[in-house]
């Protein structure tokens, strides 16, 4: 314990690990311990440089894998339904673990998950707990080592290591240490799930304050609106009771007349209060448009932490009981209307309860999610208008715990929930019936996600105004699911049919169209195309199996110049991301699971591109042109280009700091060496190319086999990779950095010859010659 002190190590994840190092077999031997406890130490630094929970995952994958020489392995989170999948894996085929599945007790895996225990198998055949639990056909040795991912008696996932590449078993002090690394992965994971959840809560907050400012002008406009529609009626009014005051004796049919003045204005004026609260509540439905997947049970125990329920609940000390079934489905709706509901709902109850008393709260589903709040008394049958009755008009004189219930019941409306309410024998009894249409949740997966997708391209190619049209199935109609730089007012109101201004005609004619000056374009009048800051625009269509299902616009760079051809081949590429994500939704292969994970890795992935360094466009260019010289097909040079345009966002998530510095620690270059499969993980959700992926992964393999990950070597490592390889470096090369001044092209062209054939393929570098040699000639 001393040593642990002396290197500075006093948490507790660092204690915990240290006393298993101390009572193991390891210190029989110093040496091995001394060995150990360095690794220990440098599982516990990574934890500070990243809070990315999947280049946690990698990282502390691949310091098991490299410690234990093995093979294979994964490491396998615990999902919300109970189910543990694979977040990061090695010797693995990527497609059969996509969608690979396991339920506590299930298997080894599950197991092992279940029990908390870690397992060492030498040979499983002579294993009586494994023996007959799965199939290893896959695997090429019989031994493996299991450890449960735990932090605070809370299970997280499961560590699996595989194959040693020798073949011999794995040994208990291989063991000892990925238990150690289990448990520091457990801290980091914890910590880095805390750091999601934090981020979830400012964006939520974010969401709050954007209501607030939506409700204030709603507020501002209906004043106005007032002012303007009552004026008229009201001054006609007051002028005929002014006649009337001040004529004296006036004959009938006069008087008849201002009567009937009176009479017609006040009917205006009941029409226009109608029409105004008509409006309002259109405006209020309306507003209901922040739909998302929320689960039951995580905005229930969100309610349950409320602090002004919990002082109302503790004035009379009743007792909020929750009970939810495991595994009920999502609900779809407005979150933070649907957090006030409960709220306003169990505050307005608890008025009518005396002290002592409780409320329970319980859920369970058929072919819908019900939901009952039981009372332990009887209340009051005045109390029933309010959550029952639509027609019931709240009344300004109504006491507060009734506008509470009122408002509940108008947020149910609005959601269309039925609720009903009765008094019991016992108690009284609140039964809230949600319907579960897997359309409506796939409405709110694609609000959700198009809101992703034009974030992450606005970055992606550096662009003020963009947005998604999605076509309505009977007309074909195009509205905006989600925009980039276009007022709230324009996003709701804008329709467009088949064939008018620019998004019509791409969507009608189902091609893509690159304009440098729309103003001088012969197919589009002025007057039918939206006035745009600068001439040029970009307008695609999103196509699933042959038919136009929306359009993406692209406006405004940021440097002001026009689209070019390049950026056509980027936005396409990301047109048929986004048509196959959303095709995917609507034939069921996407689960839940799938969906939380991807808007989690898609918020990493934002957060990653507007960091990103590598956005020159030379890199690009010199891709592209490389691409020419090697004679590729013209899929594989966009690819090229798109690849070359996020291959390191994985770099992103680690402490800038360190890409930083001149010299790295063994600790650093493990941390670099994970960044590829961080940068795979963070495109998972939507990036459906095997290739793009591939190439991503392997752009640090040298060309005789010394690079990383996997040690390839020559025509094994993908062309793109090779490429990619000679354009990064001679890229950094020539570019200025904390530690080193830029090279010139010449010299950085020397450099990256006296490495053809060893690092990089000498087939590229030609390539690369040749490109310079007519850049220099062109005077670029």
């Amino acid at each position: 314990m001393e040593q642990a002190q002396a290197v500075g190590i006093d948490r507790p994840g660092y204690m915990v690990a240290a006393k298993i190092l101390y009572n193991s077999p390891l210190m029989r031997s110093p040496e091995l311990f001394q060995k150990k406890f360095s690794i220990l130490q440098e599982i516990s630094s990574a934890m500070v440089i990243t809070d990315d929970i999947t280049a946690i995952a990698n990282l502390m994958l691949d310091l098991a894998i490299n410690y234990t020489n093995a093979e294979k392995g994964s490491l396998m989170l615990l999902n919300e339904r109970g189910d543990l999948y694979v977040l990061a894996a090695r010797g693995i085929d990527s497609q059969s673990i996509k969608n690979y599945r396991v339920k506590l007790g299930e298997g080894i895996a599950g197991t092992v998950a279940k029990t908390q225990c870690p397992v060492l198998v030498e040979d499983i055949d002579r294993d009586e707990r494994f023996r007959r639990s799965t199939k290893r056909d896959h695997y090429k040795t019989r031994s493996f080592i299991s450890c449960p991912v735990v932090s605070k008696n809370t299970l997280h996932g499961v560590l699996n290591i595989n194959d040693k590449r020798d073949g011999t078993p794995f040994a208990e002090d291989e063991f000892d240490l990925i238990t150690i690394i289990a448990n520091q992965a457990a801290i980091a994971l914890e910590n880095a799930s805390l750091m999601n959840q934090l981020r979830a809560k400012a964006a939520e907050l974010e969401d709050i304050n954007k209501k607030l400012i939506e409700t204030d002008v709603a507020k501002t406009e209906f004043i106005a609106s007032i002012s303007h529609e009552l004026r008229t009626p009201l001054n006609s009014i007051k002028g005929a009771i002014y006649y009337l005051q001040q004529s004296g004796k006036m004959a009938e049919h006069e008087q008849s007349e201002f009567h009937g003045i009176i009479s017609s204005e006040t009917d205006k004026l009941i029409s226009i209060v109608e029409d105004l609260l008509d409006f309002l509540r259109l405006e209020d439905e309306v507003r209901v448009i922040k739909k998302s997947i929320i689960n039951l049970a995580d905005i229930l125990g969100e309610i349950r932490s409320s602090k002004s329920l919990n002082v109302m609940l503790a004035r009379k000390n009743v007792k909020l009981k929750i009970d939810i079934k495991d595994g009920i489905s999502d609900i779809v709706g407005d979150k933070i209307r649907i957090v006030q509901f409960f709220i306003n709902l169990i505050e307005g109850l608890v008025h009518y309860l005396d002290w002592g008393e409780s409320i329970e709260i319980a859920a369970d589903e058929d072919d819908f999610v019900r939901i009952r709040l039981s009372l332990s008394r009887r209340l009051p049958q005045s109390i029933l208008p309010y959550l029952v009755n639509s027609r019931h008009l709240f009344h300004t004189n109504q006491p507060e715990e009734k506008l509470k219930l009122y408002l509940a019941k108008r947020v149910a409306e609005f959601h269309k929930w039925n609720i009903a309410a009765e008094n019991l024998d016992d108690g009284f009894a609140v039964y809230i019936t949600v319907p579960k249409s897997k359309r409506e949740q796939i409405e709110a997966v694609v609000d959700t996600t198009m809101e992703l997708f034009i974030e992450f391209i606005s970055e992606l190619l550096d662009i003020n105004i963009c947005s998604i049209m999605l076509s309505n199935e009977l007309t074909g109609e195009l509205s905006i699911k989600s925009a980039k730089g276009l007022d709230e007012d324009v996003i709701k109101r804008t329709r467009i049919k088949p064939g008018d201004r620019v998004a019509g005609w791409v969507a009608l004619e189902g091609k893509p169209l690159l304009i440098e000056d729309i103003e001088s374009d012969p197919r589009f009048e002025r007057s039918n195309v939206m006035q745009y800051n600068t001439k040029s625009l970009l307008s695609l269509p999103l196509k699933t199996s042959d038919r136009v299902i929306g359009v993406l616009n692209l406006n405004n760079k940021k440097t002001a110049e026009p689209f070019t051809k390049q950026d056509l081949y980027i936005a396409s590429l990301l047109c048929d991301r986004i048509s196959h994500f959303i095709e995917r939704l609507y034939t069921d292969d996407y689960s839940d699971d799938d969906f939380r994970q991807f808007v989690s890795s898609f918020d990493s992935l934002i957060n990653a591109e507007k960091r990103y360094h590598k956005k020159n466009r030379f890199i690009q260019e010199l891709m592209s042109l490389i691409m020419d010289e090697l004679g590729v097909s013209e899929d594989d040079r966009r690819a090229a280009i798109y690849i070359s345009m996020i291959y390191d966002l994985g770099l992103m998530l680690i402490d800038e700091s360190i890409l930083k510095k001149k010299e790295l620690s063994p600790l650093e270059h493990r941390i670099l060496k994970v960044h590829s499969y961080t940068t795979v993980g963070l495109l998972n959700g939507f990036e459906f190319s095997e290739q793009v992926k591939t190439a991503i992964l392997h752009h640090h393999e040298r060309y005789d086999g010394s690079g990383y990950p996997d040690g390839l070597k020559g025509e094994e490592i993908p062309l793109i990779s090779r490429s990619l390889s000679v354009v990064d470096a001679f890229c950094a090369m020539i570019t200025d950095r904390p530690y080193k001044e830029a090279l010139s092209r010449d010299e950085a062209l020397a450099e990256i010859k006296k490495g053809a054939g060893t690092v990089y393929d000498p087939k590229v570098v030609e390539a690369l010659e040749r490109v310079l040699c007519k850049l220099q000639d062109d005077g670029v």
